[in-house]
């Protein structure tokens, strides 16, 4: 009796093994085989590594009350003009989350990869209150509202802001966005027109990039 409870003992620890050491590579070839966002449109862009901007250089600041806002767009023809360090930690932020993005803009109506934005709060003050919902962008007439949100920080969700603690995460909106002509970020009622000056510095650092590429 002994022997046939160690027996299936041994066996039931076998199986085990076996079963965990399948299902690791699935989860692992999955995530390889998903396509970043925004991959189907790089064809005609620069390659990366050539760009010296900084993600500031790129993002558009509000302040409305209390809370601060950033809010940088991971469009690859945009990130594809930052330092090769910024464009890694960028691309691998979407990159990531690819799959996760699509399935959540697919769930709300957008047939296309969304444009997705990195949006983080903040506040100097004891404690802060912010409405993720509440951030807008305005675009040739156009009203944008986010299609979905996925959380970075894990404490995202209490939309409460400790003394300069940042909560960040994606803000997925409509690709329709074009960010070759003036947006304006709109968030409790404070309205920024940043984007207004960094069209500029994209475009002559975009030349700089296929000048480098070809060189």
């Amino acid at each position: 009796m002994i022997g046939h409870t160690a027996r299936v003992a041994t066996a039931l620890v076998v199986a085990l093994i076996i079963v965990g050491c399948g299902s690791a590579p699935q989860t692992s070839d999955s995530t390889a085989n998903v396509q970043p966002v925004g991959s189907t449109q790089t064809e005609s862009l620069p390659p990366p590594g050539y760009g010296t901007l900084r993600q500031d250089d790129f993002t558009v600041a509000l302040q409305s009350g209390r809370v601060q806002l950033k809010a940088t767009p991971l469009a690859e023809a945009v990130i594809r003009l930052a330092a090769p360090d910024t464009y890694q930690r960028l691309h691998r932020t979407v990159e990531t989350r690819s799959q996760q993005i699509r399935d959540l803009a697919t769930r709300n109506g957008l047939r296309q990869d969304p444009l997705v934005f990195q949006v983080s709060f903040f506040t100097y003050e004891v404690q802060a209150a912010y409405e993720p919902t509440n951030l807008v962008i305005l675009n040739r007439g156009i009203l944008f509202r986010p299609v979905g949100i996925i959380p970075i920080t894990p404490e995202w969700g209490r939309e409460q802001l400790k003394q300069q603690e940042i909560q960040t995460a994606l803000y997925l909106f409509d690709s329709a966005i074009d960010l070759n002509v003036v947006i304006q970020l709109e968030y409790g009622g404070v309205t920024s027109f940043d984007w207004a000056s960094v069209i500029p510095r994209l475009e002559a650092e975009r030349g700089r990039v296929i000048s480098r590429a070809r060189g």
